[in-house]
């Protein structure tokens, strides 16, 4: 994440992963189950941008994982809430972003 690459409490809680169409899917589903299970007593938030795509179906496959919540339809100031409020609790962490992704959805001017 490059807006906040400079700050090492985000560089060792967040991850972004880019799929590519090519990309060999239980491959990255494995890199993802290892980094969770190198962290067993934290929660995860993924993020991922449409439903159906592959992302969002990688994501689908550890939501029975305790822990792990999935958003999807991301944008950007979901990702911002989600690195500015890293510290408050996880059901809060996510509510905000949540909110965050709603609110933030506007016409310019206002109709």
């Amino acid at each position: 994440m490059h807006v906040y690459s400079c700050d090492e409490r985000v560089r060792e809680r967040i991850v972004a992963i880019d799929v590519a169409p090519d990309d060999d899917i239980d491959q990255i589903s494995q890199g993802v189950a290892e980094r969770m299970r190198a962290n067993p007593d934290k929660q995860t938030l993924i993020l991922t941008d449409l439903v159906g795509a592959t992302p969002s179906n990688i994501a689908e496959s550890f939501v029975s994982t305790p822990g792990v919540v999935v958003a999807t339809g991301i944008n950007l100031p979901m990702v911002l809430t989600a690195v500015c409020h890293r510290d408050e609790p996880f059901d809060e962490l996510v509510d905000l972003v949540m909110k965050a992704g709603r609110e933030s959805i506007s016409r310019i001017p206002a109709a």
